[in-house]
């Protein structure tokens, strides 16, 4: 699904299942009162402000996380239903410990049964109306986005059916734009080819579009990277149906077009409420950690201390999200001057201290990285902070890796670590930026303890 539909359609569905598991809790309260099953219960209500607080913030949570808030679910109701089913009973079953943490002396399970249900009613039926309004609104023409595609041939043409397929979306496809002489003037799969791709910004003004996706093939690098250039003023949304790895763009961001991968030209990465579900998973977990961790911090600082000369901790210079140079705070681990001599991490580096290397051994060298992520300079999961002179020489492509915040650890760190060759680190900080999931955060935070007990790759 196109990008900006999912965001605000998605966006609504966020506030609207806060609001009705509210809904549901205070009905279910209700019912435990009025209706004639159970215990008879004194007049009033059981629960209060905190218990539905701590609903509208846990409930979007958790439905996130089993991905009823992924894009990809609106292919089908039956993708929705598995999300939210396994969300609501997990987060329903931790409801009684807010019982139990705001101190309430009376926990019905009737009322808990009550609000399961009802709030598994009301979460379905908003999908079911949400696309029954979907339906009717761009039925009706309202809502509707006109699509130019770039390229008749079997891509191009596999595009528009799946936009015929899902009508729901607003988008109307307005033709072909092909430059095959043989196609000129021609209906492909029921839609006119308009011109070449030459007369490509012409017919955007003519044809009003308002989206393109191009879908040429890998062997028309030239005309894709020319078709970009030549929308980069026009007032449309570009995608990308990628067959090229190196035309991937810094703000490059990959998407769903119901089973066909789109890139798509300077969209953010992790945004919206994925970002604000991230920031809010980096700072509780962080707050939580530092006052756990103060002990062991001490106690490295007094190690670096006594056996060995300068500094404690070290400020280096690195490259964060779409290149903005920060300092990142590390304990120090090399002689005093290393950072200037510009190589590549290596095994038995000699400017690596005896302490140092104990510490990169075990990753306690990074413990002060905390502080850049309270500072919102770092995530807790992400691609590596990487030094600048080393982003110089980075190819285009390898640039995209730039697009979020960079992190304590990532998909590379648990997967090889330092024993991956660099060109394949990059590759999993892409995979990881296409495949980002708070699911997958937890995932990867998971396996770092592992590998950081096995040592493997630390150096």
């Amino acid at each position: 699904m196109l990008g900006h539909i999912a965001n605000r359609y998605l966006g609504v569905l966020v506030l609207a299942d806060a609001g009705l598991t509210a809904l549901a809790l205070w009905l279910a309260d209700e019912a435990r009162h009025r209706l004639p099953f159970g215990s008879p219960v004194a007049p009033g209500y059981f629960l209060e402000w905190p218990i539905y607080l701590a609903a509208v913030l846990i409930w979007p949570f958790f439905l996130r996380l089993l991905g009823a808030y992924d894009p990809r679910r609106m292919r089908g109701f039956g993708d929705e239903v598995r999300a939210i089913v396994p969300a609501v009973i997990i987060a329903t079953a931790l409801l009684p410990a807010f019982f139990f943490a705001f101190k309430f002396q009376f926990i019905s399970r009737l009322l808990v049964g009550y609000f399961f249900l009802l709030n598994l009613l009301f979460l379905l039926n908003l999908r079911v109306v949400g696309r029954l309004l979907l339906n009717a609104l761009t039925s009706s023409g309202v809502a509707t986005r006109r699509l130019l595609v770039v390229g008749a041939g079997p891509v191009g043409q596999e595009v528009v059916r799946l936009v015929q397929e899902n009508a729901w979306t607003g988008l109307r496809v307005a033709g072909f734009v092909d430059d095959d002489p043989a196609k000129a003037h021609s209906t492909v799969a029921g839609h006119p080819v308009l011109g070449t791709t030459d007369d490509i910004v012409e017919l955007v003004e003519a044809e009003q579009a308002d989206e393109i996706i191009i879908a040429l093939p890998g062997r028309a690098h030239a005309r894709i990277l020319r078709v970009a250039l030549a929308l980069a003023a026009a007032p449309v949304r570009v995608r990308i149906v990628p067959d090229l790895f190196e035309i991937v763009s810094v703000r490059a961001r990959v998407e769903d077009f119901w089973g066909i991968p789109l890139i798509g030209l300077r969209d953010p990465v992790i945004s919206g409420f994925d970002r604000a579900v991230k920031r809010t998973f980096d700072l509780v977990l962080t707050i939580i950690a530092l006052p756990l961790l103060l002990p062991a911090i001490a106690v490295i600082a007094v190690i670096i201390r006594l056996f060995s000369s300068g500094p404690i901790l070290v400020r280096l210079e690195r490259v964060g999200e779409n290149g903005r140079l920060f300092s990142m705070w590390k304990f120090r681990t090399m002689m005093m001057g290393a950072e200037r001599d510009r190589r590549y991490k290596q095994s038995k580096d000699p400017r690596v201290t005896p302490v140092g290397r104990w510490l990169r051994r075990w990753s306690l060298d990074e413990l002060p990285n905390l502080f850049n992520v309270l500072r919102g300079e770092m995530s807790l999961v992400g691609p590596r902070p990487e030094q600048p002179w080393i982003v110089e020489r980075y190819e285009p492509w390898q640039r995209q890796r730039l697009a979020v915040l960079p992190g304590i650890t990532g998909w590379w760190q648990v997967n090889g670590r330092s024993d991956n060759p660099l060109h394949l680190n990059v590759e999993y900080d892409l995979f990881y930026i296409q495949n980002y999931s708070p699911l997958l955060d937890l995932k990867i935070l998971w396996k770092t303890v592992w590998v950081v007990l096995r040592g493997q790759g630390a150096y």
